[in-house]
């Protein structure tokens, strides 16, 4: 017997009086439209799915351009600054030079082995190792990378300069506050250093081992340099007088005093007050006698005082 072949119906009832319609399809066709349906439905839902991911990915990436752009900015200003510390290290060392040139000292012999470095490896000398941060051919990244290599090669070298020189500024400038370098007193020179007239027999001639400087009464005697007071007291024809050692072979006298403010064994500072100016011991008016010497020998004093 023939098999009978299924349908499906559709009846569409109006709300009018008018007849009603019918629509009868093979049931396969009906199962057609539905797998089509479905298929349509789950690909509508996959498209969906796909544009919501793509819609996050593609914020995702803005946001990670974003970022990318603001590390790139960072590396940018790394370099940049990483190039100024090169260049502001070679101005320090050009300015490290001056200073040990003044000071009469050389640098160079620490930095030896500087030197036999850069010429191994081709680079020379500073300009020429800066040049791996000027490249033009190198990205910004390599080019901080090797201006880090470049500052961590220098940074060492350039500290030991620098503790060097710091020791030689320290001795330098200790020696430059020992060293007698201003006025003991205010008023005018009325005796120079050397053979002179005696104040007391204008017809004998004697040896005058400092400089008479005239003042008032009482007026401040001020150590010309740093140092320690060695003796303080009345010592014959000198009157009441300070002597003081600053050190490195320097030693001043200060002669004549009417009052002494100091005391052995006392340590002063330059300008500070040692005493008063007077007419003690021989003298033929008030004034204070100078004397400066160096290595125990009586030197002009002249050649100390601004």
């Amino acid at each position: 017997m023939k098999k009978r072949k299924r349908y499906f119906t559709i009846m569409i009832v109006p709300h009018t009086e008018e007849s009603t319609y019918s629509i009868r399809l093979p049931l396969f066709v009906v199962q057609l439209l539905v797998a089509f349906s479905a298929l349509c439905l789950a690909g509508l839902l996959i498209l969906v799915y796909s544009y919501m991911n793509a819609l996050n990915d593609a914020r995702e990436v803005q946001a990670l351009r974003k970022i990318n752009q603001v590390q790139q900015d960072e590396i940018n200003t790394f370099a940049f600054e990483t190039q100024k510390l090169i260049e502001q290290m070679g101005q320090i060392e050009i300015l490290a030079d001056l200073v040990a040139e003044k000071l009469g000292i050389s640098l160079e012999e620490e930095e030896g082995g500087e030197d036999e470095d850069t010429s191994s490896t081709g680079e020379g000398g500073g300009e020429s190792r800066l040049y791996a941060s000027r490249s033009g051919e190198r990205r910004v990244l390599d080019r901080a990378v090797a201006n880090i290599e470049v500052l961590q090669q220098l940074i060492p070298e350039k500290a030991e300069s620098m503790e060097l020189l710091e020791v030689e500024v320290d001795k330098f400038v200790r020696r430059l506050a020992a060293t007698p370098s201003i006025w003991p007193a205010s008023g005018s020179i009325t005796s120079g250093f050397g053979m002179r007239r005696s104040p007391f027999n204008r017809a004998v001639m004697k040896y005058h081992s400092g400089i008479d400087i005239a003042g008032a009464y009482g007026s401040p005697i001020y150590a010309t340099a740093d140092g320690t007071v060695v003796s303080a007291g009345y010592q014959g024809g000198y009157g009441n007088m300070v002597l003081i050692n600053h050190g490195y072979g320097f030693e001043t006298c200060y002669a004549h005093m009417s009052r002494i403010a100091v005391s052995s064994g006392q340590w002063v500072k330059r300008g500070q007050v040692i005493g008063y100016m007077g007419q003690t011991g021989l003298a033929t008016g008030t004034h204070v006698h100078y004397e400066v010497r160096v290595n125990g020998v009586a030197v002009n004093p002249m050649n100390y005082m601004r």
